[in-house]
């Protein structure tokens, strides 16, 4: 390993311990209302145990008693969960609301509902839709599975993931057929398959369940032009509208990449919501309710308690690392 990617590594750690250590003194003096912060969740785990069994790529992927853990962690910090029918009412400015969310579409988020009906707490679920409609797994898990298999190591799975999203759907799919097979998009287990079209309708049924547009194919749409963005964006409705009667309202951006064609189709098709990756906070109240840009924190594989103070302060090690190499870097050029 480089100097350089050893330096990346340790800061961002030394930045943790501490935190965890100086984080609830601050918050002890921190408003933590008049702001709403958004999780993003991939798949979920029954148990530990099914980490090791490789049929997905990790991503930070949690088990059912995290997800436990984590609702019961903010709601002991009296914050209110809400879903997107919320967002458009007059939040009470003296409260900290919270969203959970969840990307891709896999079967496994049916586990999430224990959780929901337990605590009485709503979540957005983003599908991508064919996906659902073919039966096959994601992309990235076909890679990470394959290559896992063969002794790659996880950086070289990276890098060949990093890659591959500079590309169009469809040569990804031939990618994926000339390296591992015709075959190779078929689920391993339950563990890696997304709901099926029948699974997901029941799942929309729940009144904690909110269903969104998370493309058609999980599309990086900065790769696109307006008409082929319009296109991801609409056959997904379509589907989704055929599987659950309900139209979203609301998208996820694959990836997080997002351009202004992007945000101008996402206006046009008729969302009101829109999130981003982006780690921030979002402050109340809303300056403009016509389409809201929601900003969202990557839930960990750890304990909440070792990252939860980090969002409520709206931050993580990574990201003030960055800010910190940023305003070293500015300071640089203006010498």
């Amino acid at each position: 390993m480089s100097i350089k990617n050893r330096i990346n590594k340790t800061i961002p750690a030394v930045i943790q311990q501490l935190g965890s250590i100086v984080n609830p003194l601050i918050l002890n003096f921190t408003n933590e209302k008049n702001k709403l912060l958004i999780f993003y969740f991939h798949s979920l785990y029954e148990s530990e145990k099914q980490k090791d069994q490789h049929h997905i790529d990790p991503q930070n992927n949690i088990t059912v008693s995290q997800l436990d853990d984590f609702v019961a962690y903010f709601l002991h910090h009296k914050y209110t969960f809400i879903d997107e029918k919320a967002l458009l009412t007059n939040l009470d400015t003296n409260k900290a609301y919270i969203m959970l969310t969840f990307d891709d579409g896999y079967f496994n988020n049916l586990l999430a509902l224990d959780v929901l009906n337990k605590y009485k707490v709503p979540a957005v679920f983003f599908i991508t839709t064919a996906n659902v409609l073919q039966h096959k797994s994601y992309w990235w898990d076909v890679i990470y599975k394959f290559r896992h298999k063969e002794g790659a190591s996880l950086d070289n799975i990276r890098k060949e993931q990093a890659q591959l999203k500079s590309y169009k759907f469809d040569y990804i799919d031939n990618y994926i057929e000339n390296n591992f097979g015709k075959n190779a998009v078929q689920p391993w287990s339950d563990i890696d398959r997304p709901f099926t079209p029948a699974e997901l309708k029941l799942f929309a049924e729940n009144p904690y369940v909110t269903i969104g547009n998370h493309t058609q194919n999980h599309s990086i749409l900065t790769n696109y032009d307006k008409e082929e963005i319009r296109s991801e964006m609409e056959l997904c409705n379509k589907a989704l509208q055929d599987i659950t009667g309900r139209l979203p309202e609301s998208i996820a951006f694959p990836n997080g990449n997002f351009n202004d064609d992007v945000l101008e189709v996402s206006k046009q098709s008729g969302m009101k919501f829109i999130y981003t990756t982006q780690y921030f906070s979002n402050a109340l109240p809303f300056a403009d309710k016509r389409m809201l840009k929601l900003d969202r924190f990557m839930a960990k594989p750890t304990d909440i308690k070792s990252y939860g103070s980090f969002t409520r302060l709206g931050y993580s090690p990574a990201s003030l690392y960055k800010d910190m190499k940023g305003i070293l870097k500015g300071k640089k050029q203006q010498q």
